[in-house]
């Protein structure tokens, strides 16, 4: 049986999933920060550190995981690839503002939030928002990436 197409899939499965759950999360953020309403706030605070422990953390992997994968079991894609290091420098910079940047914009969220300092929970939103925008910018950049394959010559 042949693994790579199944191994594909993953990967884009996957990268659907941190794209469009990055998309959907900012849209219940920006709902979040319009609110006046602390228990919205609370709940999206709440929100971030549950999508982003069981949603988006196993998508990284398996992108990464899928992705490394596929270019060291023998196919067509290659190290030495244009395209191929344009992603990995994507990822890399998308998985550092998520896990140095995003995370800590989450948790300082989650503590204003949880003090009821309403004023401070919409400058944490919007820090939080800034960065995935960032992201998903990057993100998107790495979309364009796969399907063009820069540098290829296809």
């Amino acid at each position: 049986m042949d693994w790579e197409p199944w191994v594909h899939f993953l990967h884009v499965a996957a990268a659907l999933v941190w794209v469009g759950g990055g998309v959907m999360l900012s849209l219940v953020g920006l709902r979040a920060r319009r609110s006046n309403d602390a228990a919205i706030v609370s709940e999206f605070a709440q929100l971030l550190s549950y999508v982003g422990l069981r949603v988006f953390t196993p998508a990284v992997v398996v992108v990464l995981l899928s992705g490394l994968w596929m270019m060291l079991a023998g196919s067509e894609w290659n190290l030495g690839q244009t395209w191929i290091l344009l992603a990995l420098a994507a990822f890399a910079a998308a998985f550092l503002i998520g896990a140095l940047y995003l995370s800590r914009s989450a948790i300082e969220l989650a503590r204003v939030a949880a003090a009821a300092n309403l004023g401070a929970a919409r400058m944490a939103i919007d820090r939080w928002l800034t960065g995935y925008a960032i992201v998903l910018a990057i993100l998107l950049f790495a979309v364009w990436d796969m399907v063009f394959k820069p540098g290829t010559g296809a």
